[in-house]
């Protein structure tokens, strides 16, 4: 089941690009950990700060 949130006002630009980005690096790292390469994976998380 997909459960959508809906804010009340759309988010500026800059926080939506911000999400985005870190939606995408995150997929990055989680397909690479799937694939064999923890540690690829924990230094793109560390590196983009975000462990």
């Amino acid at each position: 089941m997909i459960v959508r949130t809906v804010l009340p006002l759309p988010l500026p630009l800059r926080t939506r690009a911000r999400l985005r980005v870190e939606h995408h690096i995150d997929s990055l790292g989680a397909w690479l950990a799937g694939h064999g390469h923890p540690g690829a994976a924990e230094w793109l998380w560390r590196a983009c700060r975000m462990i």
